[in-house]
C-alpha cells in the first residue's frame, strides 16, 4: 500500500513545501491540498492558499513526489478550462498530477463566492451530481483528445482545443465520494475511489463499489481505490488508550470501535489497520499527521511513518 500526505491550505507555501521536499526525500506517494477557497477555522478568516496556484508552486519545486487535490471542488472551475489547467500542470511537473475530483458540498463557499452566479447559492444534490457527470465526460473527452466537443445540459463545447495534452496518456480519474449516486457515477465513469473514514466506513462504501461495478462488467479491483482519514500516533498503548477515549467523545463511537476502526495507535497498530485496509483493496491512502500546523511535529510524525509503519508494509 501506498501513503500519501495531506497537508492543510491553511500553512504557510514555505511550510507546504517544506513539508513537500520532506515527505519526498523520505519516498511517499504524493502530497495532496484540499481545494476549499477559505479555511474553517476563526470563522473561515484564517489564512488559506488557493490550493491550484499553491499545488503549482509545489509541483514545480519538486521531480518525484506525486501532487494532487483532495479534492478539486467540480463548482469552482469550468470542467474545460480544469481540463486545460490539469494538461499544464502535468506538463510541467513531468506527468506526476494525480487527479481527485468531487461535487462539492460547502454551502457558505457556494454563497460566499456567488459560484453559480445571481446569487443562486450551492445547488441541489441532484443538479451538483448532474453536473459532475457531464464534468467527468468533459474531463476525460478533453484528456485525451486534442481537440473534443460536447453537447449536455450544462455545458456546450465547440471544438475545444487541449494541445499539448498531458504526459500521462491515460490520466486516471479518482472520483471523492461517499454517498451511493456518487459511488455508482464512480463506478460507471471514473478509474478510482477515494473515500473517507476508518475501516468500518472503507469496508461499507468498497462494497458498494463492488456492487455498482458488476453492472460494467466490473470488480472493485478495477478501480484504484484510496481513503482519506486523520492518523494518530501513539508512543504508547496508555496514550493510545486517552486518544481513543477523546476520539469517542467527539463522536457517536465507543471506545471500542474508535479502537477497531479508526487510525489511531502505536505503530504495531497501525501497520495492522492499514494491512486491513490493503485487504479491503486499498491501494494508497492519503493520512493527515497531526498536527496540522505544527511543522516540526509534522515532520517528525513523517519520520516516525517512515521508519516505523511505511517500511512494515
Amino acid at each position: 500500500m501506498e501513503l500519501g500526505i495531506y497537508i492543510r491550505s491553511g500553512v504557510t507555501f514555505k511550510g507546504m513545501l517544506d513539508l513537500t521536499l520532506h515527505a519526498e526525500k523520505l519516498g511517499y506517494f504524493g502530497v495532496f491540498l484540499n481545494d476549499h477557497v477559505h479555511g474553517f477555522a476563526d470563522n473561515g478568516k484564517e489564512s488559506y492558499l488557493e490550493a491550484w496556484t499553491a499545488m503549482t508552486g509545489i509541483g514545480v519545486k519538486t521531480s518525484k513526489i506525486r501532487i494532487g487535490h483532495i479534492v478539486l471542488f467540480n463548482s469552482l472551475r469550468n470542467p474545460a478550462f480544469l481540463a486545460k489547467s490539469i494538461s499544464a500542470l502535468d506538463n510541467m511537473t513531468n506527468g506526476r498530477y494525480e487527479l481527485l475530483i468531487g461535487a462539492g458540498w460547502n454551502s457558505p463557499e457556494y454563497e460566499g463566492y456567488d459560484l453559480m452566479e445571481q446569487g443562486r447559492g450551492m445547488p441541489d444534490a441532484g443538479e451538483r451530481v448532474e453536473r459532475f457527470e457531464e464534468a467527468l465526460h468533459i474531463l476525460r473527452g478533453m484528456l485525451t483528445k486534442e481537440e473534443f466537443s460536447f453537447e449536455g445540459k450544462y455545458w456546450i463545447l465547440k471544438n475545444a482545443y487541449n494541445v499539448p495534452l498531458p504526459i500521462q496518456k491515460s490520466m486516471r480519474i479518482t472520483v471523492g465520494a461517499d454517498k451511493p449516486r456518487m459511488i455508482g457515477l464512480t463506478a460507471k465513469l471514473a478509474d478510482g475511489l477515494n473515500t473517507g473514514g476508518g475501516l468500518d466506513s472503507l469496508s461499507k462504501k468498497i462494497d458498494l463499489l463492488d456492487s455498482s461495478a458488476k453492472k460494467y462488467g466490473k470488480t472493485k479491483d478495477d478501480y484504484f481505490i484510496s481513503g482519506f482519514s486523520g492518523f494518530q500516533i501513539a508512543k504508547n498503548h496508555e496514550e493510545y488508550n486517552n486518544l481513543a477515549k477523546k476520539a469517542s467523545k467527539g463522536s457517536k463511537k465507543s471506545v471500542e470501535e474508535i479502537k477497531e476502526n479508526a487510525f489511531i495507535g502505536t505503530p504495531e497498530i497501525l501497520v495492522d489497520k492499514l494491512r486491513k485496509a490493503s485487504d479491503l483493496g486499498v491501494k494508497m491512502i492519503v493520512i493527515a499527521p497531526r498536527p496540522y500546523n505544527n511543522l516540526d511535529e509534522f515532520k517528525n510524525n513523517l519520520n516516525i511513518l517512515h521508519d516505523k509503519i511505511k517500511s512494515q508494509l
